[in-house]
């Protein structure tokens, strides 16, 4: 029945979110965790995931010894590198690498590892063990499925940082080349979208048969524009109020002037006043 929900769902709706993230940049795959809690909904109605990571060429390792010398920072001696301050190249690469084979498997999965990942990993001394820990003990899977995949995604036998990567080679070929966060919807750039205006826009483009979060999230949304009005009012409300005090006050002083003035008069003048009005 699921299956047929979704199947169905995508007959109905296509829509291609594409994140490109960066392994050293925690903003891109904070982002990219926070979409665990809804893309279940949203594939369902025919949303497709797509992820693009930064790696780096050795931009000189082909001209030097054409890619036949190991760097420590790379994989195919210098066909695909990354740098850190916490952990080599050859370690990041091995992650993004899991991470892929993470997301073959299971999107869902591979989400809720991004979201403790970027919380617990990143930039972490104990970067390869903290991964595993995750894998083991926080989402119950059995790490031998995915070392296998990790392992059988580089191609031939003998050293790791000789050997070409067929997983590596495909991200290379989307040549992603940004170091931050860049968020595609249906092709169309988004990446000054914060994540709830680019939740909303999904809602939006499912607004014929949408899942139920995008209801809850109109609701919240209306909600929300309801409070700002109200707040809005309150502060206009305040602003009067207070215009109201500074006008009270200033024609209170003037009143008080006037008054003084008046108490300021000389007896004598007064009583010269006084007379010449009863003057026939």
């Amino acid at each position: 029945m699921l299956f047929l929900s979704i199947l169905i769902g995508r007959c109905l709706a296509s829509l291609n979110l594409t994140i490109g993230i960066d392994i050293n940049n925690k903003e891109s795959l904070a982002y990219l965790g926070r979409l665990e809690q809804h893309y279940e909904q949203f594939e369902e109605k025919g949303l497709t995931l797509n992820i693009r990571n930064h790696i780096l060429p050795c931009y000189t390792c082909k001209q030097r010894h054409n890619y036949t010398q190991p760097e420590l920072h790379c994989f195919g001696g210098g066909r695909y590198c990354q740098f850190s301050t916490y952990a080599n190249g050859q370690q990041l690469l091995t992650e993004i690498i899991r991470q892929q084979c993470l997301f073959a498997k299971d999107i869902n999965i591979f989400l809720s590892y991004i979201n403790f990942f970027q919380q617990d990993c990143f930039e972490s001394p104990h970067y390869t063990f903290c991964s595993e820990n995750i894998l083991k003990n926080l989402l119950s899977l059995n790490t031998t499925e995915i070392d296998e995949c990790v392992n059988a995604s580089f191609v031939g036998e003998g050293d790791k940082a000789l050997l070409e990567n067929h997983l590596l080679a495909q991200e290379m070929k989307k040549q992603y080349n940004e170091s931050s966060l860049s968020v595609y919807l249906d092709n169309k750039e988004i990446q000054d979208s914060s994540f709830p205006e680019m939740i909303g826009q999904i809602c939006y483009k499912l607004k014929t048969d949408p899942p139920e979060y995008c209801n809850i999230f109109s609701r919240l949304e209306k909600n929300t524009t309801i409070k700002l009005d109200d707040q809005i009012l309150f502060f206009i409300f305040i602003v009067l109020l207070i215009l109201l005090i500074l006008i009270s006050i200033r024609v209170l002083k003037r009143v008080k002037y006037v008054i003084l003035e008046k108490q300021s008069i000389p007896i004598e003048e007064t009583i010269g006043i006084i007379s010449g009005e009863n003057i026939q």
